[in-house]
């Protein structure tokens, strides 16, 4: 919608929105509390702790939702008893705001939480982050978290960012940022749909999460046969794998002349992803002549598994134009065996925990082709490998049905964030 067209709305320096919206700067709205600077080694997740620490890294990767409900949410780290506190020190209330001031990606810049139901909790703000508390009631509870998440502040906040790794936004030019205000009750008409939308997606995790756990257990009863189909009697029989393979190898243990217009692309086992090849506009390519050069004597009975940090990641071949890296494994299944089966016998527990109790290396674990080769597997009769297989592919059909509707959940609110915050739909008051 090209807003410049259309009446009622006004020009500002972050771009159209309602005449009757504000752009006031953050500190003409905004607190900024004193905040604390403890590492990750200070603080710990025991209950008799009193002080409750806002790590900017759990901001990134461990909260979820925009508000952070103290009643609800339970992995919030302590500080340790023997931590002094300074005498000036700032404890957080309903309504506060924190604010990640670094991140490792220019998407996560400004990422955002609002505290909820902090109650008598003594809670502070850590490394790397801002605390705001509303000082004119110019903004309502619940709806402040958005604010940092209007794609145009969000767009604005990207042009103030500094660094090269790891980018950052410093507290002066926060404070002078200008951030965009829909009236009163607007705001909290925004918030309550919003809000309605963060339930939806936090429902259907918490669902995924439940079907994950079951399809886990599934597998630890059929994998190992604990749990039989009525008709099968007959004994499984036990071989390493080297017994149902005919090559068991690795990729390249060097680098690859890239080739920005080839057309075949070199994975290590990150590339390896819930049993598919994931290709990444960061994968590195080759052209034909190294494809030739490095190619595998992989086909449609291979397995890829992760072998170097990230162990146990698996991936079906399927004629996808790769050379392999020395991370990626390839193993070879006979054709007497399901290799769907054996794909879910490498990502049960028992055989995960046991590829980490042999992996060698310090700082960088590495499984080793013969440790794969002598890894034992429990093998039923083909009929029963089917049955198995076919069962936990419904198990995992679900899952990915899920996975399908959370995504589309989180489309739409995508969609409604990109309306309500800018003013380009209006809500009915």
């Amino acid at each position: 919608m090209n807003l410049e067209k259309k009446e009622g709305y006004k020009e500002t320096k972050l771009g159209w929105i309602p005449e009757d919206w504000n752009t006031p700067t953050i500190i003409e709205v905004f607190d900024f509390l004193r905040t604390t600077s403890f590492s990750r080694s200070q603080l710990n997740y025991e209950e008799e702790n009193e002080i409750l620490y806002i790590h900017y890294g759990d901001i990134h990767a461990t909260y979820k939702t925009p508000i952070l409900d103290f009643d609800k949410v339970k992995t919030i780290p302590r500080l340790n008893n023997d931590v002094k506190l300074s005498s000036t020190v700032q404890y957080l209330q309903d309504g506060d705001v924190i604010i990640a001031d670094a991140s490792e990606d220019y998407e996560g810049i400004g990422t955002a939480i609002e505290l909820q139901n902090v109650d008598k909790k003594k809670v502070i703000s850590g490394l790397h982050t801002f605390a705001l508390r509303d000082k004119e009631d110019l903004t309502l509870e619940g709806f402040r978290t958005y604010i940092f998440k209007n794609p145009i502040v969000k767009k604005a906040l990207k042009t103030i960012a500094t660094g090269s790794k790891v980018f950052g936004i410093s507290k002066g030019n926060v404070q002078k940022f200008e951030i965009v205000l829909p009236t009163l009750p607007e705001q909290q008409k925004i918030a309550n749909i919003l809000n309605t939308w963060d339930k939806a997606i936090v429902a259907q995790e918490k669902l995924i999460a439940q079907k994950q756990a079951l399809k886990k257990g599934l597998m630890q009863q059929l994998l190992t046969g604990k749990k039989r189909f009525a008709g099968f009697e007959e004994e499984w029989e036990v071989k390493f794998i080297s017994e149902i393979t005919s090559k068991i190898g690795d990729g390249l243990h060097s680098t690859p002349n890239y080739d920005e217009k080839g057309t075949y692309y070199f994975i290590n086992g990150n590339n390896l992803v819930e049993n598919k090849i994931i290709i990444t506009s960061n994968t590195k390519k080759v052209n034909h002549k190294e494809f030739l050069k490095h190619k595998k004597l992989i086909n449609n009975r291979t397995i890829l598994l992760s072998i170097n940090g990230t162990i146990g990641n698996v991936a079906f071949y399927n004629k996808e134009p790769v050379i392999l890296g020395k991370s990626a494994a390839y193993i070879n299944i006979l054709e007497n065996v399901s290799k769907e089966y054996i794909a879910f016998q490498l990502q049960a527990e028992n055989i995960k925990n046991h590829f980490k109790k042999v992996a060698i290396g310090s700082t960088i674990k590495n499984l080793g082709l013969k440790a794969i080769g002598k890894t034992k597997i429990a093998i039923p009769t083909n009929t029963e490998q089917e049955k198995i297989v076919e069962i936990l592919k419904k198990s995992e059909d679900e899952i990915v049905s899920f996975q399908k509707h959370l995504e589309s959940l989180k489309l739409q609110k995508q969609g409604l964030m990109q309306q309500l915050l800018t003013g380009e739909k209006r809500v009915k008051i």
